[in-house]
């Protein structure tokens, strides 16, 4: 049985990339709008871009490649513009598979063969990969260095840039403490300035403080309806009005190269001096609860962004209707959780778990604060829909995005108190280990048995929906 990637131009100008076994009735039911996501709010949709594969592991390679692939590149494919699409290769780029690298399509709809096999091929082009990074977070080292050049001038800044600091706190001299935070909103296009209120509140929620105004930069792309910028608009006026935030400036504009819409959120916040949580006010000894479990937002975006592929890879509509719900139910937000867990006690430290997932989040915490870190692999909730989709992919959960849950550092004798607090919110909480002396340095007990806890080098969503490297 053939397979086949395929691109379909949105009325957005956006481009859709997905792959299946029947080319003609997949492309109908994104017509009619029968496919939950991406697509169904973006029609009417074109067939642009084709190829035929032999198996479907080809074609998945095939669709985890292009959608690494800047919109100039995936246009001069789209166009049969070989010496464009060679020209733009000679950009270092990330190796692809060795599938891709030997295919021969069968069938190209794009007005002949498209000289998309060996496209990125290393030898077409020059320079040397390792010097070029990947999608997602920058690595903690280089990150590291980078702020360690940061010079820290004025004594009224109390918290500033570094890992495991959601955001900064500035005494401007009032009664109380300002906290600012930015964050963007880069692998969602669905809901995305739902996502970018949501996800800037949060931060400003770990320092124990109330996220009040909210800014965002929206870039759109070209060709992008004029209904866009008020859907966008629609969404962070919703989202700000569901935590009380008021929305109070930013900037919009259609930008050149975009494949699809970015959002840059500022969130500015206060906090009353004697409720500040500070992350390296946590030690050793203290008990980490985790809220909600894991991966909410990685999930969700998976479940918006990839569903062709899912579904192809049989998992289940039920499932996949849920997973994409996740964005509400349990939803991205920790505000509540957050607030819950101050008014129970004096908190050492809260982190909220974004790129590279828990993992990630929990050896920010620990680094922050000098302290090693223990957790119990049983005591991590991974919901349902995120252990389906991740075992489906072969993505590690730990790894995967993850807005929405929410690590917290107190005094073991707070624990249970804190854990009560939140869980009268109708927010599950649970303790899943402790800090320990930096000695320890960062374990999971799996099975009764210590493992070091897993490192990722970048968020197991970027290395699905962009290739994996070589």
């Amino acid at each position: 049985m053939p397979f086949w990637v395929y691109i379909l131009r949105c009325s957005d100008a956006s481009y859709y990339i997905g792959h299946t076994d029947n080319l003609e009735h997949r492309i109908a039911q994104h017509e009619r709008g029968l496919i939950p996501g991406y697509t169904r709010t973006r029609r009417p949709v074109t067939l642009c871009f084709s190829e035929e594969f032999a198996t479907r592991l080809e074609a998945l390679e095939a669709e985890r490649q292009l959608k690494g692939w800047s919109r100039a590149k995936k246009e001069a494919l789209i166009s049969g513009n070989i010496k464009r699409l060679r020209g733009l290769s000679h950009l270092p780029q990330r190796k692809p598979p060795k599938s891709l690298r030997s295919a021969h399509p069968s069938s190209v709809r794009s007005g002949g063969r498209s000289g998309f096999a060996g496209a990125d091929d290393p030898s077409s082009g020059s320079g040397r990969t390792d010097d070029y990074l990947p999608a997602g977070k920058l690595p903690q080292q280089m990150l590291a260095e980078l702020l360690a050049k940061v010079a820290h001038r004025d004594p009224r800044v109390l918290v500033g840039p570094g890992i495991g600091r959601d955001a900064a706190v500035i005494d401007a001299g009032g009664p109380r403490l300002l906290i600012a935070k930015s964050d963007p909103i880069t692998f969602a296009t669905e809901l995305i300035g739902w996502y970018a209120v949501h996800v800037n509140a949060n931060d400003i929620a770990c320092t124990g403080g109330k996220p009040t105004w909210f800014l965002a930069t929206a870039l759109l792309p070209e060709g992008c309806p004029r209904s866009f910028p008020g859907e966008i608009l629609g969404q962070m006026t919703d989202a700000c009005d569901a935590l009380g935030i008021e929305l109070v400036g930013g900037h919009t504009e259609v930008t050149y190269g975009l494949d699809r819409p970015i959002v840059v959120g500022a969130m500015l916040g206060e906090v009353e001096p004697d409720r500040l949580v500070r992350p390296e006010n946590a030690r050793p000894g203290d008990a980490i609860i985790l809220t909600k479990g894991i991966a909410i937002e990685g999930t969700c975006v998976l479940a918006r962004e990839a569903m062709d592929a899912l579904r192809a890879a049989g998992v289940p509509a039920k499932t996949l209707n849920r997973a994409a719900a996740y964005i509400t139910d349990p939803g991205i937000s920790v505000v509540t959780e957050a607030n819950a867990a101050s008014d129970a006690t004096t908190v050492h430290a809260m982190h909220d778990p974004t790129e590279g997932g828990l993992a990630t989040a929990l050896r920010e915490l620990a680094e922050v604060c000098g302290c090693g870190v223990r957790v119990d692999r049983d005591a991590i909730v991974v919901l349902h829909e995120s252990r389906v989709i991740c075992d489906v992919l072969g993505l590690d959960p730990l790894g995967l995005l993850a807005s929405g849950a929410l690590l917290i550092a107190v005094a073991e004798s707070d624990c249970t108190r804190v854990i009560v607090s939140i869980e009268e919110t109708g927010v599950p909480a649970r303790r899943i280990g402790s800090l320990v002396d930096a000695a320890g340095g960062a374990i999971m007990m799996v099975n009764g048995k210590p493992e070091p806890l897993p490192s990722f080098d970048r968020d197991e969503v970027a290395s699905f929906l962009s290739e994996r490297p070589g």
